[in-house]
């Protein structure tokens, strides 16, 4: 009998629905009034305050590379010219809607719904055999499932390394987090 209390109380924790608390379809919940001018990150971060169970992968985000070394006192930056997708009055819509939206003003990204997890990530990683998330991506999700108000995140993280004599190097590495009411963990990619 006690055995199967044990199981029961287990398995038990780990219903998603009663973990997260949150509809069986959180692309249907509708987006709020603060939601104007709004692109993807955007959404995403809308999404998380919402409480919706994420995943999200910026652009760019394994691109490790380290720049410089520079002064510290002497260093210009040259500007980067980037193209900024045309935002999006999202108020009232779905999230599903939302996302469509946004994606569709920047094809760079695409978005997925897996078992009530909604994942965000650049287009082309849906596409790389050799991504490293492909072995971790059901993980990421089902651990997501079940903690509250829980995402995960792949992004870049910059560093300043201090060299001697007032020089120094920036160190741009991707850094995998997953994110709940408790703090966050950071997770190792796989061959990094």
């Amino acid at each position: 009998m006690a055995i199967v209390v044990g199981v029961v109380a287990v398995f038990g924790s780990v219903c998603p629905a009663a973990a997260q608390n949150f509809p069986p379809d959180p692309l249907a919940v509708r987006m709020p009034d603060d939601a104007t001018g709004v692109d993807v990150k955007a959404v995403v971060a809308i999404a998380i305050r919402m409480g919706v169970p994420v995943g999200f992968e910026e652009l760019g985000a394994l691109a490790d590379r380290v720049k410089g070394p520079f002064l510290l006192t002497n260093r210009s930056e040259k500007r980067i010219v980037s193209v900024r997708p045309t935002l999006v009055d999202a108020r009232g819509v779905t999230l599903r809607e939302a996302l469509d939206a946004v994606v569709v003003r920047n094809r760079r990204y695409a978005w997925k719904e897996f078992d009530g997890v909604v994942v965000v990530r650049p287009a082309a990683a849906w596409r790389d055999p050799s991504h490293p998330l492909l072995t971790l991506i059901d993980q990421l999700n089902a651990t997501v499932r079940v903690r509250a108000r829980s995402h995960w995140i792949l992004e870049r993280s910059s560093s300043l390394v201090l060299l001697d004599r007032g020089r120094a190097v920036e160190v741009v590495e991707p850094v995998l987090r997953v994110v709940d009411e408790a703090g966050e963990e950071t997770i190792a990619l796989p061959g990094r």
